[in-house]
């Protein structure tokens, strides 16, 4: 066999004559194996025999200075090199990431819903001289009115918003212009409240006013103890703190808030379903709230409606992980004689972005989510009390 041309020189022939014996040995030697099971006696050409092949003593003259011979290895130099070139990569990425992130505005959270408008401001938080916040309301209703006593916490009561878009005034206005007949909806709802509030707030002051209906707006932290109630705001109202360092970046600070929404998502849904497990100590309360607002109106023979707001921190499509809790409440509420809305239907499928006061910094209902609401409350208003023809009791 002649050998190619690349191969004639004395050190690649060398390598090449290596490897053809080891070639031809590897040959013979399974020949032998499978004439007579002879073990192995000779040198296979696989690649590490190659390997040794290549690297062994080379004899006679080495190739010419000009010639090109790779042995495999990678300097020092190299090395460094490529050490420097993927660390400027890695910097070159994330600076752009950054600039991206402070361009979009994505690392500061932009304003959302009502949050351009201060109604922290004490104009904004009108109350009534009976410390509602609500117009003045006299306790003996007028003639000829229809009334509804609304009770609630701080979605009724009208967090973040105007007074005039808390949805109780604004269910007020519909009424109104709908009828020749005049509504009073009279919003007895304070922040902070849960069930069992609501139901000694109407015994002291809610039935005082005369209603022809009752309203109560249940939120699904409505079921909570106090104890519970405080850990939870504490929590919600905590966010993490940037480095000192760090936190001038805006990617840094993306990232971060990236990663705890998504552990206070996880946090608030596993929360709230074990709030209504059956033997949980507030789902127990609000139960027997509930069945004791309905032994009052059955009383007095006033109509009762229970009204279920959804919490818009969380998708409102399919995903909506608190329609269980929905079902239960709307069972609980139906079994103590009420009247029962759900809301989250009419929500389904809107971005929660628009409907909230301000993010995740802020998620009442806003003035989007308030006229939503009161919209789909005025039928069954409607419905309940007594029509134009029969009169105000």
């Amino acid at each position: 066999m002649v050998a190619p041309a690349w191969k004639s020189s004395s050190s690649w022939g060398s390598i090449w004559a290596r490897a053809e014996v080891g070639r031809h040995s590897a040959s013979k030697t399974v020949h032998s194996r499978t004439a007579d099971a002879r073990p192995l006696d000779g040198p296979v050409a696989t690649l590490p025999n190659l390997a040794r092949a290549y690297h062994a003593p080379r004899d006679g003259p080495q190739p010419d200075q000009g010639a090109v011979a790779y042995d495999g290895g990678v300097t020092g130099t190299s090395r460094r090199a490529e050490t420097a070139l993927c660390v400027a990569s890695l910097v070159l990425s994330l600076t752009a990431a950054e600039l991206g992130v402070r361009l979009t505005g994505s690392g500061d959270r932009a304003p959302t819903g009502y949050a351009p408008v201060n109604t922290g401001r004490a104009s904004k938080q009108r109350l009534n001289s009976a410390g509602f916040r609500d117009r003045e309301r006299s306790l003996k209703k007028p003639p000829g009115v229809l009334r509804v006593v609304c009770l609630g916490d701080s979605f009724a009561w009208g967090h973040g918003v105007e007074l005039e878009d808390a949805f109780p005034y604004r269910l007020e206005g519909i009424l109104n212009r709908r009828h020749s007949q005049r509504y009073e909806v009279v919003n007895l709802a304070l922040p902070g409240m849960n069930t069992v509030d609501e139901a000694s707030q109407l015994e002291e002051k809610g039935f005082a006013y005369q209603p022809d209906l009752v309203l109560l707006a249940y939120v699904l932290n409505d079921s909570e103890d106090p104890e519970a109630a405080e850990a939870r705001r504490a929590r919600d109202w905590s966010e993490p703190v940037p480095p000192p360092v760090l936190g001038r970046s805006a990617l840094f600070r993306w990232i971060q808030r990236r990663l705890w929404a998504t552990a206070e998502s996880r946090r608030r849904v596993s929360g709230y379903l074990s709030m209504y497990r059956e033997d949980a100590p507030g789902w127990v309360a609000g139960q027997k709230a509930l069945r004791q607002i309905g032994e009052s109106c059955w009383r007095r023979g006033v109509p009762w409606l229970v009204v279920i707001f959804p919490l818009f921190g969380n998708p409102l499509d399919q995903s909506y992980p608190f329609a269980e809790i929905h079902a239960k409440v709307a069972q609980a509420a139906r079994a103590a004689g009420a009247q029962v809305l759900d809301l989250w239907p009419a929500f389904r499928g809107l971005h929660h972005e628009i409907l909230v006061v301000d993010g995740v910094d802020d998620e009442h209902p806003n003035e989007v989510a308030q006229r939503i609401a009161a919209g789909q409350i005025r039928p069954v208003v409607e419905a309940l009390l007594p029509s134009p023809e029969q009169g105000a009791r």
